[in-house]
Formats: C-alpha cells, sequence, structure tokens
C-alpha cells in the first residue's frame, strides 16, 4: 500500500486537502487594545504559509542553504521549520536553553546562514552580524509570508524535487556543546516515523493537542508532525501552566515527560487528601479494575470528577523522554486515560517503541513501531544487555564524525547506549544507560534508574539521583517544599523502606537530602554528571 506521503511538504499538503477546515493552531492572542483573542489557523493557512516561507526563502536565494530556529513552541516555529525543509533546505533547530556561547558555536559547526529566533533572543542575537536573522514574533516574519506571497516563483516551488535520502534536519544531542553530537536525519527517517506512528496509536481529527515538549527536541516535532497527519488541531501552554491550559482548550491528547505526569497525580492526590476522598476513590478503584477483567468500562463514569479537573477532555497521553513511574501510569489508566510510554533517541527520529491501547505491559515501552527492529546484545543471565535498533528511522550519521558514526551504526543496526531486555513476547524493558551502570568490585551491575524509580514514589522527594561511590550506593534527593509534614523523616522512613525491597549490594548506604534542583536539560532530564 502507497503511503500517502513521502517528505513533509507532501505530509502537509495531505492534511490540508483532508482537513482543509480544520483548526491546526489555536493560538492566544492580544489586540492593540490588549483584549485577548484566539487566533484559529485552519490547515489550509498552515499549507499556505508554508508555501509562502519557502517561496520567501527561493526569493533571497536561500535554497538548499542550512537555517537555524531558536525559541519558544510557537505557530511560527512550525512554519519556519517545514518551510525550510520544503524547499530543499536543511533546518537546525537550536535548544532555546543553550547559553550564548553554546549557540555561537553551534551556529558555526553547522554553518548555518540564518536563523529564525524568537522575541527572548532578539538581544543575545543583535551583536551577531555574520548571519542572516529573522524575529518570528513581530511583523518582519509577516513580511516574509507576504514577499512569498507575491514572488513570482510558485511554478519553481511546486517543481522543486525533494532528495528525501539526504540530510534535511541537523539536531545536536544534549550536553556540553563540545561533547554534544550533530544527528544527521534525512525526510525519509522522519516521515517513515510520522508514518509508523499513524499505525500504531489512535488519534482523531477532533482531538486537541498540548505541545508541550520542546519542537527542538526530536520527540516534540516529530509528536507534532504526527498529529498534524491526523487533522488534529494543536495548542500552546502558558508556561507550566498544564491545568489551566487542559480546560482552557479542552485538551484531549498530550506528549509530556514523567516529572509532569508525577506533578499532576501528586496535585490530584493531595486534593483528594484534603477532602476526605481517598479511600472512596481506592475503593472505585478496585471496583473499576474488578469490572475491566470483566469487559465492563465505567472508568470515565466513576471517575468524572476527577477527569472533570482534568479539563473533561483529557483522553490519551504519551509519556517519553524518561522512564516513568509505573504506579502514576497505572493509576491514570485506572480513571479512563489512555496513559503509554514510548521510547526512541534522537538518532532514531526518534521513537523505536512504544505501547497502545491494545498493547500495554507493566513496566515497559511497548514494542516495536511498524516497520522497526530491535534485539538485544550480549545479554547477562538475566537477559539484560544493549539494545540495538535497526529500521527507516535510524540517522545518516553523526555530521562530520565517521568514527562516531562507525561506532554505533553497525550492520544497519543502531546500538543505542541503553541497557535493556526483551520479553518473549516482544515487549521492551529499560534498565538504564549502559554509561550509568554501577558496576561493583564483585561484579555486579546497579541500574540507579531501578533504585530512583523506586525512591521517587516518595511524596516528600521532588526528585532524586542514585550514584556509585566504590561499592557503596549513595543518594542524593530534593525536597518537595509543598509536602504537608516533616520531609526528612519521612524521606529517612522511605529509604529504610526501600532498602528492604533490595538486595543487599543495592541497598542505599547514605544520602543527602537537599532543597536546591538539580540542573536538567529543556526535557526534564536531570544532568546526571553536573
Amino acid at each position: 500500500m502507497k503511503n500517502e506521503f513521502g517528505n513533509l511538504r507532501e505530509l502537509i499538503k495531505y492534511s490540508a486537502e483532508k482537513f482543509a477546515d480544520n483548526i491546526a493552531f489555536k493560538i492566544k492572542k492580544k489586540d492593540e487594545k490588549g483584549k485577548t483573542f484566539y487566533d484559529e489557523v485552519t490547515y489550509t493557512r498552515l499549507s499556505a504559509d508554508i508555501e509562502h516561507l519557502a517561496r520567501c526563502l527561493m526569493n533571497r536565494h536561500l535554497v538548499g542553504e542550512r537555517i537555524a530556529v531558536i525559541g519558544k513552541n510557537s505557530y511560527e516555529w512550525v512554519v519556519s521549520f517545514v518551510a525550510v525543509t520544503a524547499c530543499g533546505g536543511v533546518i537546525v533547530p537550536l535548544d532555546r536553553g543553550l547559553l550564548d556561547f553554546e549557540i555561537e558555536e553551534q551556529l558555526s559547526r553547522s554553518q548555518a546562514v540564518a536563523i529564525f529566533y524568537g522575541e527572548a533572543f532578539k538581544e543575545r542575537l543583535a551583536e551577531k552580524a555574520d548571519i542572516i536573522k529573522v524575529c518570528m514574533d513581530d511583523s518582519e516574519f509577516a513580511d516574509m509570508l507576504a514577499e512569498g506571497a507575491a514572488a513570482d516563483n510558485k511554478e519553481a516551488y511546486e517543481n522543486i524535487q525533494i532528495d528525501v535520502n539526504i540530510m534535511s534536519i541537523l539536531l545536536f544531542t544534549s550536553g556540553t556543546t563540545s561533547a554534544s553530537k550533530a544527528v544527521m536525519l534525512s525526510q525519509y527517517n522522519v516521515v517513515e516515523n510520522v508514518i509508523g506512528l499513524r499505525k500504531w496509536e489512535t488519534l482523531y481529527p477532533t482531538d486537541v493537542n498540548m505541545a508541550l515538549l520542546p519542537f527542538h527536541h526530536t520527540f516534540g516535532m516529530v509528536q507534532t508532525l504526527f498529529f498534524l497527519s491526523e487533522g488534529m488541531c494543536n495548542v500552546f501552554c502558558e508556561g507550566l501552566r498544564v491545568g489551566k491550559c487542559l480546560t482552557e482548550y479542552g485538551v484531549s491528547v498530550f506528549v509530556g515527560v514523567p516529572r509532569i505526569l508525577d506533578e499532576m497525580y501528586l496535585t490530584i492526590s493531595r486534593k483528594l487528601e484534603s477532602q476526605g476522598m481517598v479511600k472512596k476513590v481506592n475503593f472505585a478503584l478496585k471496583l473499576s479494575r474488578f469490572l475491566m477483567k470483566m469487559g465492563i468500562d465505567v472508568r470515565r463514569k466513576l471517575f468524572a470528577k476527577i477527569i472533570d479537573a482534568l479539563g473533561g477532555k483529557l483522553r490519551f497521553i504519551i509519556v517519553g523522554a524518561a522512564p516513568a513511574t509505573p504506579e502514576v501510569l497505572r493509576w491514570f489508566n485506572d480513571i479512563g486515560v489512555l496513559s503509554v510510554q514510548g521510547y526512541g533517541l534522537t538518532e532514531t527520529s526518534p521513537v523505536i517503541s512504544a505501547e497502545n491501547e491494545n498493547h500495554m505491559r507493566a513496566g515497559s515501552v511497548g514494542l516495536t513501531l511498524p516497520g522497526i527492529e530491535a534485539r538485544i546484545v550480549n545479554p547477562d543471565e538475566n537477559g539484560i544487555g544493549e539494545i540495538v535498533a535497526k529500521g527507516p528511522n535510524v540517522m545518516l550519521g553523526y555530521y562530520n564524525d565517521q568514527a562516531q558514526t562507525d561506532e554505533v551504526i553497525r550492520d544497519g543496526w543502531f546500538y543505542t547506549g541503553d541497557l535493556g531486555r526483551i520479553d518473549k513476547d516482544g515487549y521492551i524493558f529499560i534498565s538504564g544507560r549502559k554509561k550509568n551502570v554501577i558496576v561493583l568490585s564483585n561484579g555486579k551491575n546497579v541500574f540507579p534508574e531501578e533504585i530512583e524509580a523506586l525512591v521517587s514514589q516518595c511524596d516528600a522527594i521532588k526528585e532524586c539521583i542514585v550514584y556509585g561511590e566504590g561499592d557503596d550506593i549513595l543518594l542524593k534527593a530534593v525536597r518537595d517544599k509543598s509536602f504537608d509534614g516533616d520531609c526528612d523523616k519521612e524521606i529517612e522512613n522511605h529509604v529504610k523502606s526501600v532498602n528492604e525491597k533490595l538486595i543487599y549490594y543495592k541497598q542505599i548506604k547514605s544520602y543527602v537530602i537537599t532543597d536546591e534542583e538539580m540542573e536538567k536539560t529543556t526535557t526534564g532530564k536531570i544532568k546526571r554528571y553536573v
């Protein structure tokens, strides 16, 4: 069966033809008098704006060039991303959390000749005279759309031949600038991942997506392209005011990191506790699970008030970028909000595997997407080894670094650096990063992520990290200041209970409790080696 689209430009064209009058983006704005209104961008307009920006780039002789984009998630960010690829260029998404010298270095390494930027970067880029700069948040961007619409190059634009097998997206992995690797992705890589997701997950044109993950992150951008291919509406969250966004827009779907899900769960749990509803809800959960075993699904009726507190429409959550807390995932599923895990890396465009409504297994990250293979290399006695993957989503390689490319891609298989196992039914279970494993003098391996998952279940802990010192397992925990009680005593008791569940060599020897939050990437991952 032939796919509906083969490149990003065709993806948008497909959606514009199939969902012409659907709202692709709903954007909150203020008029000249400061009054709030919503700009509803149809799929027809989205397609036109992308074409007009691409034709403007052609008019300015920027076809095939490398062009960067940096800023908060926005409609203009998406238009810039697709427009650059639509006229044969290479888009270079930059992390908005970069320091000035890091931006400078990544622009230099990528050989970008232009940059689309958000308002927050205007002063930071003001002194940079060796690159074309376009602010996405003022009239300059609108002027480019008008210029493209008026340009006499429509036929030339329509005749551009897109080579889907060459580098079209250049992404820097997280880490210090000197250590970060530049990943080369083709449109074939990304489009095939979108197609795999379309075959695997169930979405509807009536769904509303809250765009939480930063677009410079592959998972954030590819999921958005996936949602656009399904004719969905996309909205933006003001800061981290997730609850407000869920209600304001009637959000039904979002992709997030586990930390957001954990915070939502804690907020609801504390509210139920303050209202004396914990026993009643726990009984309803047991009843719901019993009825589900009999094929009777009354979850959204039983927990209607909780779902109303989540905006009333929320039905599907996809968690990625880090391991989710199994108990939290189960709780959301138990109340009738389908919550699944996905797994992938920038180098795999990004999704390797995911759960869906018909294929879920506690603690796993699901099955591989259609067209993707995964296996375990050098498994130990427990079946744990390095996860390797093969498929059309595997990157072209690392930019200007053949040695590193050859190290991770061997005979078409990408060596992820993640350790895990695959059960008899094909479900993938992640144990941790290969480089994070604590190797003890007795030869035993300790996966810090496994212990962190247990420790983080304490309500008094906001975040934590486990590390090794000699043969000792140590813990650093950050207090949750919203905890109503003695944080330190609660953490002490919880660590004792965790140790009782662990074999002796995995037990936490000592710990430090602090109020200072740990340094993180823009996707919420703790920078373990800072």
